[in-house]
């Protein structure tokens, strides 16, 4: 899709204009919700620590039917878990080096595939509204196993909104702590902030409602239905929010929003990254998360 082209039709007049904001709102309907599976390249190392752990392959059901897949890595004989969610055209695979590093600072992991990702069935994305119902399925999976198993959450980018929205669901005791990795405040904000950055269209509420109206006709749902900003309003668990300064995908302002709406104990990790969800690339990434989760798990 030529950007350039469909931002001077959106100039030109209102008849045009029009056609050009239903051209940008399905562009963005086939790049923002339809499944894409890209192949994700790691250090072979990360795929030998996978096969020399305990590594298990998990299945359960979603809520809606759908075969989700898992990696059970208890390495440990500790109650203490960590839940990996990763983001939107990327699967498990992705968060392998940060699993390691959590697996060498003594975590066991649950390393999961979102719907629409991996080996889990599913053809689009709903941004947090029913993955973060399934991650309630993996939390009660974990318990059925480890009782007394202490829980934390780690998203990254969209495995950050499941985390965050999962938290309007009342989540049991046993998740102590969440550590959100680059999370958007809502859908709707940063898709007009996409709007304008990519299509170069100041005026998005045009494309938004065309949005709106092909989402909840294929997908029964809201743009306000993602919204991680309002569910933290009642989050009374602990949170880390973590998120790169010069972030150009996700604004750093969004994690600022989150914190703010956030009603309970929180913490802000701000790095100097540009890059998307590379927060990690920080010497010291893993040293603040693990005083962090010392502190709650």
């Amino acid at each position: 899709m030529d950007y350039k082209k469909l931002a001077a039709a959106a100039a030109v007049g209102t008849g045009v204009s029009y056609l050009a904001y239903r051209a940008v709102s399905e562009d963005m309907m086939k790049r923002i919700f339809e499944r894409r599976d890209h192949e994700i390249e790691i250090d072979q190392k990360y795929y030998d620590w996978i096969s020399s752990s305990t590594a298990v392959q998990v299945k359960v059901n979603s809520f809606d039917g759908l075969k989700l897949n898992a990696y059970n890595i208890h390495n440990h004989d500790d109650n203490r878990y960590i839940i990996m969610v990763h983001g939107k055209g990327s699967n498990r695979i992705k968060l392998y080096p940060r699993a390691y590093e959590f697996d060498q600072l003594g975590y066991n992991i649950l390393l999961i595939d979102q719907r629409s990702a991996g080996d889990s069935e599913g053809e689009h994305y709903s941004y947090g509204v029913k993955e973060s119902q399934d991650l309630q399925i993996w939390i009660n999976y974990l318990l059925s196993k480890y009782p007394d198993a202490k829980i934390a959450l780690y998203g990254l980018s969209m495995g950050a909104a499941t985390i965050m929205m999962a938290t309007s669901y009342g989540l049991p005791e046993n998740v102590k702590c969440l550590i959100e990795d680059s999370g958007f405040a809502s859908l709707e904000e940063i898709l007009a902030y996409s709007i304008k950055k990519e299509y170069k269209i100041s005026f998005t509420h045009p494309v938004l409602k065309m949005l709106e109206n092909k989402m909840s006709e294929r997908y029964g749902m809201k743009l306000s239905d993602a919204s991680p900003k309002t569910c933290l309003e009642n989050n009374e668990i602990p949170i880390l929010f973590v998120h790169g300064e010069d972030d150009e995908v996700i604004p750093f302002e969004h994690a600022k929003i989150l914190y703010n709406h956030n009603k309970g104990i929180k913490k802000c990790y701000p790095i100097k990254v540009s890059k998307h969800s590379c927060a990690n690339e920080d010497p010291h990434y893993f040293e603040n998360l693990n005083a962090f989760l010392k502190e709650y798990l």
